[in-house]
């Protein structure tokens, strides 16, 4: 459906699409240009208490009325990331999430994976980088390559490590499924973004505290101002400190400051430049053991590791955007993104099998240091997008070039187990591990990655009345180097093929079909010191999308298969070194996928996400045949709010999990489980003055003993879930 508005001023015509929604203006002065697709851009009228209206004021306001009354479409940057063109999911042949930071707040989430609980075949995998850096898996791809680095998209850039920031956070957009992504590599189970709040052409502000059960807290500080409405200049600061909830007695604490510059030519450029810096102190969590098939029968607040000092990341961020209209429908977009990043890691772990001669479930411990870690990014991409008649059909065309070059400098001092005493995991005694001497240290490793990245992307959507057919090809030049100095790099040319068809059964419902390609490194090295090529994924997948209830409710069903090759297997010429692969490996998933998100009426609100998947390793040196750990048959969310008045308004959310394995050779099993959680909120507009809301989460209500993920090499790194607890949040929006 697209309504169409005209102003008749004279002379210029334009054509604009916002969001779901199509309009033309009419404009016959260039103020009235910039001014006006600012307007469509922010749906915000400009005058305000302090400015009377005039007559091109008024006239600015009719627009902006109309466009505001349109469906706001809520997945722009996910469709852009897909197609290079904004638009609907329902338009786009591939499984598409785009989830809100309101959504999240409203279910009191404050992780990556809180916000990931909300798309259909996302499940919880263990990393150890504090809660700020959560790994996950999609569509029952093995999320680790070696090193367990977690790939996700900030603002459409790579970064590895990249940690969550709720302040920051506008939307988290996923696109499951390798190869659904344009101009952009992506990971066998799909691509994550984390969208990041930039300048906007109005005045607002907000303040957020919340505290939480064992010392959680956050304080943001978030203030947007327009440095010049006649030349649509705008800034904004962003300032946050968030702390984890302390629960297992394991610190975890960020700062952060993000700052952002946009000049706004309406529909004729954009130019953003920006700045964020976050330091984050804390210690690894490496969980606890299972003993037997399960996880051990043990109080879960707190960890048998004992680092001997806090582990840092300090990261700083630097990035140029710009969006230019070089004619009627073809724009060029250009990103220019530098990532610094320095980290301090002191880890304290269990150690290998429990101990022979000693008390039931004594574990030696074993402490390692990467002192003075150095990870550099650059990225830079350059795109035109265009939509063309060509030969009577209507064309979406898309070209993209990149480039992304990662190093990675950590050192590794290896330490003498006297500084780390056994510990009984019934019965721990703590306070035994003592920082290393100069005698302790036994020796110094360097693991080194220097990845570089050329690539090139063509896509073209053709839509022929109620077909859309979308054939896609990216090409990518690749010299990759992990693993030791002396090691070896390897040399690559990857070419992945797309293709997608689309089928619009009425104005409300599609149905699709792809077949899509990725790559993604491998992030280890044989024994020979030979760096080794990358994973393949292809998949096959259909779907239904459709809107509901005059586009207010919106639905997705997915059926897929997924195949990856050149895993990662265990070198079988080492045997007892976990750490020496080979690239015989290869996996399956094949998978159901349905979510339903959005208003039953203006008072009611849903997100429900299901999925069943089944993952297991096809050919594996040691674990052909096994399941996928961390990955559980079945998955559900689902969650509600009521709206009770302008006031008051209350959620309820169930997640559920199925029973999976914990880790690769399939020996633990991580049960089931079915979480509760409940937000009261409570909200008062002040005129003149913006609004409080105050929010009170119940989460894990009735106290359900489950645990999150494990390490899948491994089982004595499980991630128990933390017991029932509450937090309160004060909200000041102006």
């Amino acid at each position: 459906m697209h309504a169409e508005l005209c102003l008749k001023l004279n002379l210029t015509r334009r054509v604009i699409r916002h969001d779901a929604t199509s309009y033309r203006i009419c404009a016959g002065t260039g103020r009235f240009i910039v001014l006006g697709m600012s307007i469509l851009a922010t749906g915000q009228t400009w005058a305000g208490p302090d400015r009377p209206m005039n007559g091109t004021d008024l006239a600015l306001e009719q627009v902006a009325t109309v466009i505001v009354s349109g469906r706001a479409n809520q997945d722009d940057h996910a469709v852009s990331l897909a197609t290079g063109e904004s638009g609907t999911s329902l338009d786009t042949p591939f499984s598409i999430s785009s989830i809100s930071s309101q959504l999240v707040h409203d279910q009191a989430g404050t992780t990556l994976q809180d916000a990931l609980r909300n798309v259909p075949g996302a499940q919880a995998d263990s990393g150890f980088n504090g809660s700020h850096t959560q790994f996950f898996s999609l569509r029952g791809a093995v999320p680790d390559s070696g090193t367990g680095s977690n790939r996700v998209l900030r603002d459409g850039v790579r970064l590895s490590n990249y940690p969550y920031v709720p302040g920051f956070v506008e939307s988290v957009d996923v696109l499951r499924g390798p190869g659904a992504a344009v101009g952009v590599r992506s990971e066998p189970g799909g691509t994550v973004d984390i969208v990041t709040r930039q300048p906007v052409m109005t005045d607002k502000g907000s303040i957020v505290v919340s505290v939480g059960d064992h010392s959680e807290q956050e304080l943001t500080f978030d203030l947007n101002r327009t440095l010049s409405f006649e030349h649509g200049v705008a800034a904004r600061l962003i300032a946050t400190r968030s702390r984890a909830s302390e629960w297992r007695h394991v610190k975890d604490q960020l700062d952060g400051v993000k700052l952002g510059l946009a000049k706004n030519g309406g529909d004729l450029y954009h130019l953003s430049a920006g700045f964020e810096a976050t330091n984050q102190v804390y210690q690894p969590d490496y969980g606890i053991p299972a003993i037997g098939n399960r996880p051990a029968s043990i109080q879960l607040d707190r960890q048998f590791g004992e680092p001997f000092g806090n582990s840092t990341t300090n990261n700083r961020i630097v990035d140029l955007h710009g969006d230019i209209s070089l004619a009627t429908d073809t724009r060029i977009k250009a990103d220019l993104t530098q990532l610094e990043a320095h980290s301090t890691s002191i880890k304290n772990l269990l150690n290998g099998a429990p101990l022979a001669g000693q008390p039931l479930g004594t574990y030696a411990r074993v402490s390692s240091w990467e002192p003075d870690t150095a990870r550099r990014i650059t990225s830079g991409a350059l795109s035109l997008s265009s939509v063309r008649e060509i030969g009577g059909l209507a064309h979406q065309i898309f070209v993209g070039f990149d480039y992304y070059s990662e190093t990675l400098d950590q050192p590794t001092l290896s330490v003498s187990a006297e500084t780390s005493p056994p510990i009984n995991i019934f019965v721990p005694i703590y306070g035994r591990v003592i920082a290393p001497s100069a005698n302790a240290i036994l020796g110094r490793s360097l693991t080194v990655e220097e990845l570089t990245t050329r690539s090139a992307s063509l896509q073209d959507q053709v839509d022929l009345g109620t077909w859309s057919l979308v054939g896609g090809l990216r090409y990518a030049n690749q010299q990759f180097l992990y693993g030791l100095r002396s090691s070896q790099p390897v040399y690559e040319d990857n070419w992945s093929p797309k293709l997608g068809l689309l089928y619009r059964l009425h104005s409300d419902s599609t149905i699709y079909g792809n077949v899509a390609t990725g790559v993604s490194p491998n992030q280890v090295a044989s024994s020979s010191n030979q760096s080794l090529p990358s994973r393949q994924a292809v998949q096959a997948e259909v779907g239904w999308k459709s809107s509901w209830l005059n586009s207010a409710l919106s639905s997705d069903v997915s059926v897929y298969q997924l195949r990856q090759t050149n895993m990662i297997s265990s070198d079988q010429s080492t045997p007892g070194n976990i750490f020496d692969f080979t690239v015989d490996g290869s996996a399956r998933s094949n998978g159901v996928e349905a979510a339903v998100y959005g208003k039953l009426k203006n008072d009611i609100e849903i997100s429900l996400a299901y999925a069943y998947v089944n993952a297991r390793y096809l050919s594996n040196a040691t674990y052909g045949g096994n399941r996928v750990p961390n990955v559980a048959h079945q998955t559900l969310t689902l969650w509600g709010q009521y709206h009770w008045s302008e006031h008051w308004k209350t959620s309820v959310g169930l997640y559920a999990q199925g029973a999976r394995y914990a880790d690769q050779a399939n020996t633990s099993v991580l049960p089931g489980y079915a979480r509760f959680d409940l937000t009261q909120t409570w909200t008062q507009r002040i005129p003149g003055l913006g609004a409080v809301e105050v929010q009170l989460a119940l989460r894990n209500a009735l106290d359900q003993r489950y645990f999150v993920s494990s390490h899948l090499h491994v089982t004595q790194w499980i991630m128990p879930a933390q017991e029932r607890n509450a937090s309160l949040t004060l909200s000041y929006r102006f």
